[in-house]
């Protein structure tokens, strides 16, 4: 027994002590190598070799690859300035402002038939309000009928009361049972009446927001394409402005042409020097 726990102590040791000798070792042989093999002065003419070809690299073709990057970047200006004039020829303004102007008929009968919707369901609340302050009323005529009638029931004779009186289950004239169930019940659909238009009047509530909520986006929607119509025909009129000037979509298709095919000699001219650097 002393012997197994002797030898998990041992083993113990050696696992939390030999990651640490490990490392002193490496840094160690690390150390030896060091002294036995300086590579620093050949790391030192390396960089010096890199240097000079870096160097000689940028005096026999820095300038070229300075002035090529200028023409490309310059060409490529170009050529995006008449892409963009030319798109403004290529639309078809009647067909762009026809659409819109078709969905903005569309919003805008929409918006008719939202505000006949809210019209209606304000009058449906107006109803449902009315209902419930009903539904309240009766309540309280029938607990005061209830009241009244144990009112009377308790007081003397002398008080027009019936103590001490036996009550009939009917009677035309006189207090009876039945008038107080009639009373309680009243009492009961008034109750119900009140849950009834309350729950009616959430429902309402309900459908007014999904209204109210169509209405916000119906609206945002018609501003939008009320802007896009404004922005098509300020469109429309820049390539107005843009013929009158003498601009000629056929002239601008060719000079395309033409700086496209300059481009792509001047960024083949640009990749084959780079390569040589």
């Amino acid at each position: 027994m002393f012997g197994a726990i002797k030898t998990f102590i041992r083993n113990s040791r050696i696992k939390i002590d030999y990651p640490r000798y490990e490392r002193e070792q490496h840094a160690l042989h690390v150390a030896q190598a060091d002294r036995r093999f300086d590579a620093s002065q050949l790391n030192k003419e390396i960089a010096q070799i890199r240097q000079q070809a870096t160097a000689v690299g940028d005096q026999r073709f820095g300038s070229d690859l300075s002035s090529l990057g200028q023409q490309v970047a310059a060409t490529a200006n170009e050529l995006r300035k008449d892409r963009q004039l030319l798109s403004i020829f290529e639309r078809n303004y009647k067909v762009e402002l026809d659409a819109l102007y078709s969905q903005k008929t569309q919003l805008f009968e929409e918006k008719e038939g939202l505000l006949a919707d809210a019209r209606a369901i304000k009058a449906e609340r107006s109803g449902a309000h009315d209902d419930l302050q009903e539904a309240y009323e009766d309540l309280e005529d029938a607990k005061s009928d209830v009241d009244r009638w144990y009112s009377k029931s308790e007081r003397t004779p002398l008080l027009f009361g019936n103590s001490g009186k036996k009550l009939p289950k009917h009677s035309l004239f006189g207090q009876s049972h039945g008038d107080l169930a009639s009373a309680k019940y009243r009492r009961g659909e008034a109750v119900s009446d009140i849950g009834d238009s309350k729950r009616r009047l959430a429902d309402i509530k309900a459908r007014q927001a999904t209204i109210r909520q169509a209405i916000d986006r119906n609206y945002a929607e018609i501003v939008s394409v009320v802007e896009k119509i404004g922005a098509v025909k300020k469109d429309r009129q820049h390539m107005y402005d843009l013929k009158k000037e003498g601009v000629d979509p056929s002239v601008l298709r060719t000079t395309i042409q033409t700086t496209q095919t300059t481009l792509t000699d001047l960024e083949m001219k640009l990749r084959s020097i780079d390569n040589q650097c």
